[in-house]
């Protein structure tokens, strides 16, 4: 006698679409729509919470919460491109983070990628802010606490993003800060200036009277 396998309900994206599947099959589906960061089956919120069905194969679960972690690893510094979303689908993500304990190297792999992800995204959209630097100076700074923290918070067992975002930015914010009143930057950008006046110097000797005509 064949055994019936179990199917679970999953709310796509269009109105009403409402897919049957069992967990092998949904699974086999996450993986083919991950080869993009766009235009899943389904939310995070919705996958995550067909994972937590009861008696859903771990084996599945697993496996499409680490393609969860790596698509919002991408889309952590694509913040500006438009995609399907949940207001509860940043929720979900951590979830997966947080539930994912085994030490296998495609969880381990995935939630370092995800870590990485947030902590670089300070960096690059904390230069969108007051503290514009980008000489090697701010970049051995940013490099070297972006590797401190990630050494911080990567061993810990769960880590509540919601303030860790929030610790981050102020922690980075401090460092930046205390490196400016500490004139790190200063010597860079003085050189900078200067190189920038010397060709325009240079630029400006080159031309003639006649090149400033309107003709």
């Amino acid at each position: 006698m064949s055994v019936i396998k179990r199917r679970y309900y999953v709310h796509g994206w269009k109105p009403n679409s409402i897919y049957y599947l069992t967990a092998k099959e949904l699974y086999s589906r996450i993986l083919e729509d991950s080869k993009s960061d766009y235009d899943w089956i389904a939310s995070a919120t919705e996958l995550v919470n067909v994972c937590n069905t009861p008696n859903f194969p771990e084996e599945y679960a697993q496996g499409i919460k680490i393609c969860i972690l790596n698509c919002f690893a991408n889309l952590e510094l694509e913040r500006n491109i438009g995609s399907h979303g949940e207001p509860t689908d940043d929720e979900a993500v951590y979830f997966c983070y947080n539930s994912l304990i085994d030490s296998n190297k495609n969880v381990i792999d995935a939630k370092s990628r995800y870590l990485k992800a947030i902590i670089n995204s300070i960096i690059v959209y904390f230069r969108f802010g007051s503290h514009i630097h980008s000489f090697n100076t701010y970049k051995e700074i940013s490099q070297k606490w972006a590797i401190e923290k990630f050494d911080e918070y990567f061993p810990k067992e769960a880590i509540d993003f919601e303030k860790f975002r929030k610790d981050l930015y102020a922690d980075f914010d401090n460092v930046v800060t205390t490196a400016e009143e500490e004139g790190s930057f200063k010597k860079e950008e003085e050189q900078y200036l200067e190189n920038s006046r010397r060709f325009m110097s240079s630029l400006m000797a080159k031309l003639t009277p006649e090149d400033f005509f309107f003709k």
